[in-house]
């Protein structure tokens, strides 16, 4: 079962007492049917603190069953929102990749449902929600790290996406699942459970980092940055020894086939440049910012490091690809994007 923990914030002026409570769907959307199979239960503030540990000085999640590996304190909260400004501008200013707004177009007696899995800050949302003001969003994660006051078409809920939704099956017109896949060990298992809460012709969009680096002009990675390569060989066997979690981020169209629940799969890779190399202006800041992004993420993968047999060598393999990512021109981060329609 999910679980709310945002609050509405009393508009100034108001009787917050009559305000709709966040998750009164039927009363909000102007229609009678609700888009939920079950009721969720509400988190109180004092609870919050309960979902968390610390290890090694850094915040992490304490759910047991779910692999999630990267702290969810506030280094790697700037992370993410950094992050999320950094790759809407690579994709041109766009929030999501494939027909987005032809799919939430306002219709007469229809109310436009978003599931974001795995929301984290939830950034992602509250942009959407901006741009989307007749739109409803969910947003879902492990943790309740999101904001608690939240837009009024805005729901943040904690829940564990490898579990069933609690969306009635084709009440959703788009789910958006973004760096999710180290939150769960089987990423097709996930996508019948995407289908069934889509609507027919509903939009799922994927956004994932390939977790290796590579040289913008096609040379070998291992002679260019050999400790870049070595920090993320680790980091990946670390991850499938430990904790079960695949790399599929190139993978993701194919299961998506594989499945014969979506159609028109469009997949799109981007690269995303580390360091101030390039000579347009443009993609040169872009990757000055992105590199202390990625000297964060770095910084957070220490953690996934001293869980495994790397643990010995978990501080030169973090600082290692650090002094890389400063000295060695022409590296990028790959990003695979991927939409579909719900056949």
């Amino acid at each position: 079962m999910a679980i709310d923990y945002s609050h509405q914030r009393p508009v100034p002026g108001s009787e917050s007492h009559t305000m709709p409570h966040p998750h009164d769907d039927g009363d909000e959307d102007g229609r009678s049917d609700s888009d939920m199979s079950e009721g969720i239960v509400e988190l109180s503030a004092d609870e919050i603190p309960e979902y968390f540990q610390e290890r090694g000085g850094r915040l992490f999640h304490s759910h047991g069953s779910c692999p999630y590996p990267l702290p969810v304190d506030a280094e790697e909260q700037q992370r993410q929102n950094g992050l999320h400004q950094l790759l809407r501008r690579l994709l041109g200013g766009e929030l999501a990749v494939g027909p987005v707004r032809e799919v939430l177009a306002a219709l007469p007696g229809e109310q436009r449902r978003v599931l974001d899995l795995g929301t984290g800050t939830g950034s992602w949302v509250l942009d959407m929600a901006r741009e989307y003001p007749d739109v409803r969003f969910y947003g879902v994660d492990i943790v309740p790290i999101a904001t608690r006051y939240p837009p009024r078409n805005v729901l943040f809920e904690m829940h564990d996406i490898k579990e069933q939704f609690r969306y009635d099956t084709g009440a959703i017109d788009m789910v958006h699942a973004r760096s999710v896949t180290m939150a769960i060990r089987d990423y097709g298992a996930l996508l019948p459970e995407i289908a069934r809460v889509l609507r027919r012709g509903g939009l799922f969009v994927s956004c994932e980092w390939g977790r290796r680096p590579a040289m913008a002009d096609g040379s070998d990675v291992a002679a260019r940055a050999p400790r870049a390569l070595a920090f993320f060989d680790a980091i990946r066997s670390t991850l499938l020894e430990r904790r079960g979690i695949q790399t599929v981020a190139d993978r993701i169209p194919q299961l998506l086939a594989d499945s014969g629940k979506f159609t028109h799969i469009v997949a799109r890779t981007y690269h995303m440049p580390i360091g101030d190399w390039p000579d347009n202006p443009e993609m040169r800041e872009l990757g000055r910012e992105y590199r202390e992004m990625v000297e964060l993420y770095a910084r957070s993968m220490r953690a996934v490091l001293l869980d495994g047999r790397w643990a010995a060598h978990a501080d030169d393999l973090v600082q290692g690809y650090i002094d890389e990512i400063w000295s060695v021109p022409g590296l990028v981060s790959i990003c695979h994007t991927v939409y579909a329609r719900r056949g």
